[in-house]
């Protein structure tokens, strides 16, 4: 690893307890967000400013671009609100948009936050749909982060009680930050995802793109792109996917191969999916239409994602292994098998 990069590790946090502290025997693997945040904040062995930004990501995102504090560029960076924040500074946290809505308002906030008055109880419905359907990436100043990240981590496990759900830990979040009275400034162009969304993620920087880029392995040293892919969803174009939990545990490996890549055309070639065949059913399903920016959107992200694992493959295999890999055999996520080629 780059000296450029730090490791911490965490103790293991995704323990459900309850009201009386005890270990229930249930996980919720996403407390290690808030309560690995807050383990980090306080206990880095690298010294942590105030003015320092921190910006937390899931680990299923990947970076096509820097991210700074500095979102003035109106070509690179869509805002929320008719006069947008363009500077992560104190009292000026950042966040993609994600779509939760307002729900966190009806959650029982004074049990969450232990307070009778909490701000959070004053943030109205406009408001809450304004500055506060927050996710990964989040950014903020070290000294916001931390005010933020010790509400979170107080608030999650309660949070989870009432609402024992995916998306608990990021309900807690905008609650912790309406708490802490820091309202986020929304980004739209800091990620994509869900290529079913509409204009709640960056997907526009992708559909303006002409047909015969979107597939270029150079595309992120030559086209501003949303800041990270997140790869949450699963991604069909013809008979080419991607999606994370067909993904071979071995992946990094001396032995894996590397992933089949789609054509460069594929976005001409196909307008339609085919779901992968069931486990055990050796006939395809049927196919399945899709629209001119649905191809152009999964096309993108199955291109995009399987050239930045091959790439991290080879790597691997480089640093780390006697022999090349064999280049006649690839993985096919589709199908689940090698592949000659």
């Amino acid at each position: 690893m780059s000296s450029s990069f730090k490791l911490h590790l965490t103790p293991h946090f995704s323990s459900v307890k309850d009201e009386m502290g005890r270990d229930t025997g249930k996980d919720y693997k996403f407390f290690n967000k808030p309560y690995g945040l807050l383990h980090w904040l306080e206990n880095s062995e690298e010294t942590i400013e105030d003015d320092d930004i921190v910006i937390l990501l899931d680990p299923d995102q990947v970076f096509t671009r820097p991210i700074t504090n500095d979102f003035s560029n109106t070509k690179h960076n869509i805002l929320v609100g008719k006069t947008p924040k363009t500077t992560v500074e104190h009292g000026s946290p950042f966040a993609q948009k994600y779509g939760l809505g307002a729900k966190w308002r009806e959650f029982d906030l004074e049990t969450i936050t232990n307070s009778s008055d909490t701000p959070a109880r004053k943030v109205d419905n406009k408001i809450a749909l304004q500055m506060y359907p927050a996710g990964p990436p989040y950014l903020a100043t070290a000294k916001d982060m931390l005010v933020i990240a010790r509400y979170w981590a107080d608030f999650v496990p309660r949070v989870h009680a009432e609402y024992p759900h995916l998306l608990a830990e990021m309900y807690a979040f905008c609650i912790a930050a309406a708490h802490a009275e820091l309202p986020m400034q929304i980004a739209i162009s800091l990620m994509v995802s869900d290529s079913n969304s509409g204009r709640a993620e960056g997907w526009s920087f992708i559909e303006n793109m002409e047909k015969d880029k979107l597939c270029n392995p150079s595309i992120m040293e030559e086209t501003v792109l949303p800041s990270v892919l997140h790869y949450c969803q699963r991604y069909m174009v013809g008979e080419y996917m991607f999606g994370k939990r067909r993904m071979p545990t071995n992946i990094f490996s001396c032995d894996s191969p590397i992933l089949k890549v789609p054509p460069r055309d594929i976005v001409q070639k196909y307008d339609y999916f085919i779901p992968p065949p069931p486990p055990g059913r050796k006939t395809p399903q049927e196919h399945k239409t899709l629209s001119e920016a649905k191809v152009k959107r999964d096309s993108f992200m199955i291109c995009a994602l399987t050239n930045l694992l091959n790439e991290a493959s080879l790597f691997f295999q480089k640093t780390n292994c006697d022999s090349d890999k064999n280049s006649e055999v690839v993985m096919d996520l589709w199908s689940g098998k090698n592949v000659m080629v």
